[in-house]
């Protein structure tokens, strides 16, 4: 399965490639959308990492601490990420257990999926994107502890599946 930070490069290289603007926020937006979207469509998860569920929404923390150094400013895809350590096992374990993971566009599973989405999303606002997945039942019924500050409430694949395949208005892509 492809790292959530390799899918977040190919929707940033995708969307510098097609002049749509892209910052951090409306990424983090995007990576939910599409990994519902495959979900949804082919049964599982389009990337490895959890997604968890902050105050502006969806985000992958990986992705997010990557990219927040742009703010609310676009990102360019010379600005990408192209490699990352990744640990096999125990990350304090031996050093033969580290690998370098290189970025590579073509390596991406399902981009079709990605690029109508992207596509599909061009034209909503990103804090239009976080309203509608603060009123997503997934999120909704966590806020009140997100607004307590608790940190690290994870989205299941199960509840995203059950909650799209059951509101078929939330599957924006398709509008």
């Amino acid at each position: 399965m492809t790292p959530a930070l390799f899918v977040a490069n190919y929707i940033i290289e995708y969307s510098n490639k097609k002049g749509y603007p892209i910052n951090n926020l409306k990424l983090q937006k995007l990576l939910y959308f599409v990994n519902a979207r495959n979900i949804v469509e082919n049964d599982s998860p389009l990337f490895e990492e959890s997604m968890e569920k902050w105050q502006y929404g969806p985000v992958v923390p990986s992705v997010y601490h990557e990219y927040k150094r742009f703010g609310a400013f676009a990102i360019s895809g010379k600005d990408i990420v192209k490699e990352y350590i990744s640990f096999d096992t125990n990350p304090f374990a031996n050093l033969s257990d580290l690998k370098i993971v290189k970025y590579e566009s073509d390596a991406v599973e399902n981009y079709q999926l990605i690029e109508d989405t992207v596509d599909a999303l061009l034209d909503f606002d990103p804090f239009y994107l976080v309203d509608i997945t603060h009123s997503h039942t997934p999120w909704k019924k966590e806020e009140p502890r997100i607004k307590d500050g608790v940190k690290g409430i994870k989205y299941t694949t199960e509840e995203i599946k059950d909650y799209f395949e059951n509101n078929k208005e939330a599957m924006i892509w398709d509008r």
